[in-house]
């Protein structure tokens, strides 16, 4: 991935005559005045820090030592986390910790009761322990709340755990990679540093808004959900802290990366004229790489963890409930930042005032750069770490009854065999210089990205397929964990390797249908774009209309594997299937952090004034990356249902709850509540944005009027740091009322109505946040496109050419500026919705029960919301549309 020193051609080739002065190095053009200072491109290095190459090196021998404990490792059992011992087995447990055998008999043997149909799935079980030197005790343990909590398979964890540290010496090699690039000009090298900064402050202050909400909840876990469970160790509020922790230094580290990446993106492109599209898309690859494997390495560093220290599922439902908790505000503040400047500079720049994209006479261009990364980088990052987690706790979960201690480790071994062939097919990323010397296209660079992509697939469909085979063969080692074990269960790894492919099948399908309704390049985008022709409505119209026709393939495969995943291996199979479906996300999500990188090295090529081929070979990363988000949004929405639907079913199992009968009052009314909730969950967000949107508006209007030659003089700047500002203390204002929905709804409906009625509101949700969330994010995504197909001169009209500054490009603006907030905000945010109600109804559980005796704690949890809505709404969010609205007068005067 080499970076020439030297561009082929005179990169300034295209600018009028000029002579420059050595000493002071002004440039002055012939015809005008001075116009700025320019430096040669390559005379700002890179900053690459060998501290990134000594943590390569520890992160090696960590997972070296991980190897060596994963060898030696035994399959240890696990009392730990029953209710009640009887003192006979506490007391010999504790003589001999770790030494000792078990094995579990039918309570009639022991106690005479008749109970020979108790199996370990039931609640009380007769136990007898030996230990090495002979010693035995006979006790009756009760599993109150959680019968799966009986296994560690060591060996899984810690081979796990060296994965991971694997992944981490990536991250950490390739974003020395990065930093060691070139970084362009001084102006380059001096609006890449405006972009970082204003991102790293902005999740400075989100982070510091959550932390409050973080502390609150691990508050409740501690005292309701630990203290229920009488532990000694508080595994779930612990985990909880740790998952939320390691989701936010996985988005501060990807974010770093990605405003690091930028401008060296930008720099490789105009390094050279011929390669210059290859050296750009390497560099911009290696930066979302360091995002994608940091989401999985960080993910099974923390679900190892955990695991490892506690000893049980419900530590691994803590972890993921952090990191559901810290997704939320991602999501939902790094949405609505990034679309009220992405609103306000379309509607103020191009369609007010004519200026091209990410012109830098615009005050929300910055805001704009730097609401990309806040929105696809650290947003998305933050959504498919919840997914990857939410699989694995699942399948951990629902595969211990079924097959014991195989059963928790499959999915730690798929997930990491996925990560490391991820770091395989990383490692290179390059598309060909075609001979006539023309830009790459679309499709070509599609192909470039695709082979790593169904590289992977295939090197895990391969190892996986050795893994189940040999992994489930010895019958005798699984009647030995789980001795009710049905006849048909004894040889599953077949089944089990065809949910593996039901997944990866499903993920590329869905991503391929995404991108058919998506790119411009396919017939439901050009639809659209033709009806530019006549206005605005029509755009609107046809554009909801293909986004609800975009729903029904996608939703038809995810039943198809929920069935065929179910019929293999009950619902074991559907966590195990999205398990398949996400072990290629390290590149997958490498493919979808490339996109905001992409379009920020477009930006800053614009802004820096660079030749314009520059500008095209940008132009054509930018197109790749926002076919990659739009195929990364229905990957995500694919891994969003079916991990929510897996976390369904793990509630049901640990509340107790067999079946539930939809004739039942309560039922049906919690599923035309949790129908209703994405609806109103979106229009929250949708209403932010707009209002967040109408704020910057004011702002640049009000810095246009106060300086009209901004569109005219290069010498006048707009000033960029109000529009950062504003988006970025909207966003988090305005994130506030979403958050308290999610957390609060499943309680009050859990507490005040029972656990079967809290299975009917999910379910409801599922349903209907799924459908939404397609509908949003692909209508969204093709009038984005839509609009890219017109300025890209594809459209005629009397055989005149549509392009930029035509009235069909304003009109595909407007379908654009619709699309935004649903495919970058509203979309997304409802799976991390579906997923943080399942996973919360899951954490909390062992509170919920069908007696309505705690039905009060529902009312005042009820009052409590309403409360805390009258105060968001009335003291946090109660402030004029703009601060600014009175300094117009106030400057005429």
């Amino acid at each position: 991935m080499g970076v020439k020193n030297e561009p082929i051609d005179d990169p300034v080739a295209d600018a009028p005559p000029v002579v420059q002065d050595d000493e002071t190095r002004d440039v002055v053009v012939e015809e005008e005045v001075v116009v700025k200072e320019c430096q040669p491109w390559d005379t700002v290095p890179g900053r690459s820090s060998p501290m990134f190459l000594v943590l390569t090196g520890l992160l090696l021998v960590c997972a070296g030592c991980a190897v060596v404990l994963c060898l030696f490792a035994e399959y240890t059992d696990d009392f730990d986390r029953y209710d009640e011992f009887n003192p006979e087995l506490v007391a010999l447990k504790s003589r001999h910790w770790y030494d000792f055998k078990y094995q579990f008999e039918p309570i009639s043997d022991l106690t005479g009761s008749s109970n020979q149909g108790l199996t370990l799935m039931q609640r009380k079980e007769a136990c007898i322990i030996t230990t090495l030197n002979g010693e035995s005790a006979v006790g009756t343990i009760f599993r109150k709340h959680y019968p799966c909590q009986y296994h560690i398979p060591y060996a899984a964890v810690w081979a796990a755990m060296a994965c991971s540290f694997a992944g981490m010496a990536a991250v950490c090699f390739y974003a020395s990679s990065v930093l060691a690039q070139p970084r362009g000009t001084d102006e380059m090298s001096r609006l890449a540093e405006i972009i970082h900064d204003a991102a790293m402050t902005f999740l400075h202050q989100e982070y510091m808004w959550l932390a409050p909400f973080v502390a609150l909840l691990w508050i409740f876990l501690y005292t309701a959900v630990d203290g229920e469970e009488n532990d000694w160790v508080p595994s779930t509020s612990v985990s909880f802290l740790i998952g939320a922790f390691l989701s936010a230094s996985c988005g501060y580290f990807g974010m770093h990366i990605a405003t690091e990446g930028n401008c060296r993106t930008a720099a490789a492109c105009y390094s050279d004229r011929d390669a210059g599209v290859s050296n750009g898309m390497g560099v911009a690859f290696r930066t979302g790489a360091c995002m994608g494997l940091a989401v999985v390495s960080f993910g099974i560093f923390g679900l190892a963890l955990c695991y490892v220290t506690f000893g049980n599922t419900n530590s691994l439902g803590g972890f993921g409930f952090g990191s559901s908790a810290v997704a939320l505000f991602a999501r939902v503040g790094g949405g609505i930042y990034t679309k009220a400047a992405d609103v306000g500079a379309d509607l103020c720049g191009k369609v007010d005032n004519a200026l091209a994209e990410d012109s830098p006479k615009n005050p929300a261009t910055i805001a704009d750069c730097v609401g990309d990364n806040v929105g696809d980088v650290a947003g998305m990052g933050a959504d498919l770490f919840e997914s990857f987690v939410g699989a694995v706790v699942a399948a951990c979960v629902m595969g211990a009854p079924e097959f014991g201690k195989r059963g928790v480790a499959l999915p730690f071994y798929i997930v990491s065999i996925g990560l490391v062939w991820s770091i395989v097919c990383t490692m290179y990323v390059r598309v060909g210089v075609k001979a006539d010397g023309s830009i790459p296209t679309l499709d070509d660079l599609l192909k470039a990205l695709r082979l790593n992509i169904f590289a992977a697939g295939i090197l895990i469909t391969i190892t996986t397929l050795f893994l189940c085979v040999f992994f489930f063969d010895d019958e005798a080692d699984i009647l030995d964990d789980v001795p009710n074990v049905p006849k048909n269960q004894l040889n599953p790894g077949p089944r089990l390797f065809g949910c593996i492919m039901l997944g990866l099948v499903v993920g590329i399908l869905i991503g391929m249908v995404t991108e058919y309704f998506t790119s411009h390049t396919e017939e439901p985008t050009q639809s659209i774009g033709r009806a530019t022709e006549f206005g605005p409505g029509p755009v609107i119209i046809q554009g909801l209309g293909m986004g609800m026709y975009s729903t029904v393939v996608p939703l038809l495969l995810i039943v198809a594997a929920v069935l065929g995943a179910y019929y293999l291996c009950g619902f074991y199979g559907t966590a195990i299937t999205v398990c398949g479906m996400l072990s290629t996300l390290g590149v997958t999500m490498s493919t979808d952090a490339f996109g905001p990188v992409a379009d920020n090295a477009g930006g800053i090529a614009e802004m820096s004034e660079l030749p314009e081929w520059v500008r095209d070979y940008t132009d054509a990363l930018d197109s790749l990356g926002n076919t990659t988000a739009a195929t990364g949004k229905g990957f995500a929405n694919g891994s969003a249902v079916l991990s929510a639907i897996s976390l369904l079913a793990a509630f049901a199992r640990v509340a107790g709850i067999e079946e539930v009968d939809l004739m039942r009052p309560v039922v049906v009314i919690g599923v035309l509540i949790g129908s209703l909730l994405p609806y109103i969950f979106g229009a929250m967000t949708m209403l932010s944005v707009n209002k967040a949107a109408q704020e910057m508006m004011h702002e640049v209007r009000r810095q246009f009027r106060a300086d009209p030659l901004i569109l005219t003089d290069p010498t006048h700047k707009p000033d960029y740091t109000r529009c950062i500002t504003i988006s970025c203390t909207s966003s988090l204002r305005e994130m506030l009322m979403p958050g308290v929905l999610a957390i609060f709804a499943p309680l009050i409906m859990g507490f005040g109505f029972g656990s079967h009625c809290l299975v009917g509101v999910l379910v409801g949700a599922i349903a209907s946040g799924y459908l939404l969330g397609v509908q949003m994010s692909n209508t969204g995504g093709a009038w984005d496109n839509a609009k890219k197909w017109i300025e890209a001169g594809n459209f005629k009209v009397d055989g005149v050419v549509q392009g930029k500054r035509t009235d069909c490009h304003k009109a595909a603006v407007c379908g654009d500026t619709v699309g935004d907030p649903f495919k970058d905000t509203s979309g997304p945010a409802l799976n991390i919705l579906i997923k943080l109600m399942t996973r919360f109804s899951f954490v909390c559980a062992p509170l919920f029960d069908e007696s309505w005796d705690f039905w009060w704690i529902g009312v005042i949890l009820l009052a409590v919301t309403v409360v805390l809505v009258a105060i968001i709404q009335l003291v946090i969010l109660k402030k004029p549309v703009s601060e600014a609205e009175a300094e117009p007068a106030q400057e005429e005067a």
